[in-house]
């Protein structure tokens, strides 16, 4: 692992190969989410809880268990979770914890105590071994992050199943997503490339987003670009957008926009005609542009976040490529105690 120093301009790295493999995978434990779900005696509230990118992987799911969900939904940061020790968590509640690699601190606890105050609790990581996967009951290992996105939205649909919603289109479309979104990021490619030489050196990039693209918006711009490549950014609700922030904006500045297919559209088309007018180059990523084969028309916004978290990794490595940075490298996360 490289301590984030200068290690050169490089070609980007392959897409990886396991892309398609993970996601069939996370298919495989269906059966094992829809009965976990299923047999919880009483489901009333839900949390969705996690830190850091894990955070921002957890809106998707909200945002549909929001749209056709009975059950109260809160997505909450880990550690506000645990400080704010609702009452509401106990019996009735179902958390789900996420975290990659299974060793966030924050989030552990957070599990562990709603699970004691009878909270039926799950995790979603990538690794069985972890202290996040030893402290609960129940796990649901993906195989790569894009796995773990994929079982996050198999729980929510379970919880709409057990509310007795029909889920049989969302679920023929994710048996379609491996294929998809393969060839989805491919296509991708090019525009990847375009997006990092032209955004490389800018002093701040924002991303604009809205609705069930928020949370890949964040991932990309508080993970990839803070974390990874030490470039000052920050993801804008689209609607936000114009409560303040639109006006930094001026001819000078280049941003990104994801553009959905989900109900809140009309918020991001907004923001992309004010920036068309106002602001410099702006950089389009629609996802009525995006090629998905085998996905069915009215599928396309449930599938899309899942697409644009893999396009995400993608763009992260073009920026990589181009600036010369590793996303490997860490100035302060995983160097010392803090």
């Amino acid at each position: 692992m490289t301590d984030g120093t200068f290690i050169g301009i490089q070609p980007v790295k392959e897409i990886p190969d396991n892309l398609r493999s993970s996601q069939e995978h996370a298919l495989t434990l269906w059966p094992e989410i829809e009965s976990y779900v299923a047999g919880i005696p009483e489901l009333n509230r839900v949390y969705l809880v996690g830190a850091g990118g894990s955070l921002s992987g957890l809106n998707a799911a909200q945002f549909l268990l929001d749209r056709r969900g009975k059950v109260a939904v809160t997505t909450v940061n880990s550690d506000e979770f645990y400080y704010r020790a609702s009452p509401a968590v106990g019996p009735g509640a179902l958390v789900i914890a996420l975290s990659a690699a299974g060793t966030t601190p924050e989030t552990v606890r957070a599990a562990s105590w709603a699970q004691e105050r009878g909270a039926a609790v799950a995790a979603v990581t990538l690794n069985a071994e972890g202290d996040l996967a030893k402290a609960v009951n129940t796990a649901f290992v993906a195989e790569t992050g894009d796995g773990n996105q994929l079982l996050l939205q198999l729980v929510a649909l379970a919880i709409l199943e057990r509310d007795g919603q029909d889920v049989a289109g969302e679920l023929s479309a994710l048996a379609a997503l491996p294929a998809a979104a393969e060839k989805a990021v491919r296509v991708f490619e090019p525009f990847a490339a375009k997006i990092a030489e032209n955004m490389k050196d800018v002093p701040v990039t924002y991303l604009i987003a809205s609705g069930s693209l928020q949370g890949m918006g964040s991932t990309f711009t508080s993970c990839f670009l803070q974390e990874m490549q030490w470039m000052h950014a920050a993801t804008i609700n689209a609607n936000e957008f114009f409560q303040g922030p639109f006006e930094v904006f001026d001819k000078e500045t280049k941003s990104i926009l994801y553009l959905s297919e989900d109900e809140t559209r009309p918020m991001g088309e907004r923001a992309e005609r004010f920036l068309q007018k106002y602001s410099g180059e702006t950089f389009v990523i629609d996802s009525r542009d995006l090629e998905l084969p085998g996905i069915p028309q009215n599928q396309r916004p449930f599938i899309a976040p899942l697409v644009y978290y893999t396009i995400a990794f993608r763009l992260a490595a073009h920026y990589a490529a181009v600036r010369g940075y590793s996303l490997e490298g860490r100035r302060y996360m995983w160097q010392f105690a803090y």
